[in-house]
């Protein structure tokens, strides 16, 4: 199976950081009106249990194990997840690394820094991380990891 090339693109990064800037949405703790700007250092990481070893998430609006959220996830240099889906779909951008994306591992294609990928929800995919990776995600429901064919 071929990605569509109109579900792949690359944003420049500007482009990205003025998008988030924009939102209209609250995040916790914001009050509607103010800005808000998180340095890299004030992320928050935890382990992120249901994606695999050394996996690590960081929270900025809701919460990944409770329902809708955006956050950075960070994968370890190495790390490879088999063909799985989500219950909700994931919108993410490439932040560093290579994120490797296909539908199963024979067919993913690399992704660098301001790459846009959009995995629709129950979708199986496969993706990897040769060189470690930091990904935004925005996704409507909590995060989950189910195996193809759960």
């Amino acid at each position: 199976m071929r990605i569509s090339p109109s579900r792949l693109f690359v944003l420049p990064s500007a482009l990205l950081a003025g998008a988030l800037a924009l939102a209209p949405s609250a995040h916790a703790g914001e009050t509607p009106g103010k800005a808000v700007a998180l340095a890299a250092d004030q992320l928050s990481w935890e382990d992120l249990a249901a994606k695999g070893v050394g996996v690590m998430v960081a929270d900025v609006e809701g919460h990944h194990a409770k329902g809708a959220w955006h956050g950075f996830v960070k994968f370890p240099v190495a790390s490879k997840s088999g063909v799985h889906a989500h219950s909700s779909a994931l919108r993410l951008v490439v932040v560093s690394g290579t994120f490797r994306y296909g539908s199963d591992p024979d067919h993913e294609q690399p992704y660098g820094p301001g790459s846009y990928v959009f995995i629709p929800a129950n979708h199986p995919h496969s993706n990897s991380q040769p060189d470690g990776a930091v990904v935004y995600v925005e996704q409507s429901g909590k995060y989950d990891n189910k195996p193809a064919g759960h």
